[in-house]
């Protein structure tokens, strides 16, 4: 990661979350580099390794970033320069992420379907608002205090999962109830892998219904049986509505995989908070990034 910010004042921790790869062999190549450092976390799973990161850290804020991901030379730099100038300093920040290809993109296949922005001017994030997994900035000891990601969500070895984001910001959210606690600043631009795997209609209903399927999860406090009810009620009356509005829009798509994208999508995570609501539990493979990828 080629950063223009002094070594002095960030650490790089790779945590190698029970890989059967080489990543220790790769992250040996970089042995000379002094503020980089390898941490083996043999409990599968994406919380338990972003969990290990944070109490690994010796900073009062960890950055996290995914492993196919680019960060802007900049970054740890306007992060730096954030918590310096912001006053009162907040409990996170975050900027937008944008993709890049190492394969052929599909011509149906929009950048915009894997942008994540907040737009173009820097604020605070509203309530309910969030940032993405790969560049999103977090106070250690808020971290501590709530104990990190829940070890029950998030992506397991090749299972894909979701929420333990969207649940750690809720539980900020519920517990320090501010309006100023996540900075938005569209100059801290990260880069995100998207692999040829990823760009086809059957990965996109797997997550999008685990969106819906995980949503129950992510909140702080649990809904109770007559809830739900209303909920599955509500929403097989949305289902319904969008499935419609969907087949009527149908006629003035040219491509069939941009009118599932663009009009399914509604429908997709509805089902998932369905199945989510009554007790049914899906399972799917995650996808897996070729070696020409990598």
């Amino acid at each position: 990661m080629h950063q223009t910010a002094d070594k002095e004042i960030f650490e790089i921790i790779v945590v190698d979350n029970n890989s059967t790869d080489n990543t220790k062999e790769i992250v040996n190549q970089f042995r000379n580099a002094e503020n980089l450092r390898y941490i083996f976390e043999p409990n599968q799973g994406l919380s338990h390794a972003r969990n290990r990161g944070f109490r690994e850290a010796k900073g009062e804020y960890v950055a996290y970033i995914d492993d196919d991901a680019r960060a802007d030379p900049d970054w740890i730099t306007g992060i730096y320069m954030m918590l310096q100038e912001l006053n009162p300093r907040p409990i996170g920040i975050g900027g937008p992420i944008y993709p890049f290809y190492l394969s052929e993109k599909p011509d149906w296949f929009l950048d915009e379907y894997e942008i994540r922005s907040w737009g173009d001017a820097p604020r605070y994030l509203k309530k309910g608002e969030f940032f993405s997994g790969s560049n999103m900035v977090f106070s250690k000891a808020v971290l501590e205090r709530l104990g990190g990601f829940d070890i029950n969500l998030g992506v397991k070895g090749e299972t894909l999962n979701l929420g333990e984001e969207t649940r750690l910001f809720n539980k900020i959210w519920d517990e320090y109830n501010e309006k100023e606690m996540f900075y938005y600043s569209p100059d801290l631009k990260v880069y995100h892998l998207v692999p040829a795997d990823k760009m086809n209609l059957h990965y996109f209903f797997k997550r999008r219904f685990m969106v819906g399927q995980s949503s129950l999860q992510t909140l702080y406090s649990p809904l109770d049986n007559l809830k739900k009810i209303s909920l599955i009620v509500g929403f097989s009356g949305f289902i319904l509505y969008k499935t419609i509005v969907a087949i009527v829009k149908l006629p003035f798509y040219r491509s069939f995989h941009t009118w599932v994208i663009e009009c399914m999508n509604p429908v997709i995570v509805g089902l998932g908070l369905v199945c989510a609501c009554v007790g049914i539990r899906c399972s799917f493979g995650q996808f897996k990034i070729a070696e020409s990828e990598r």
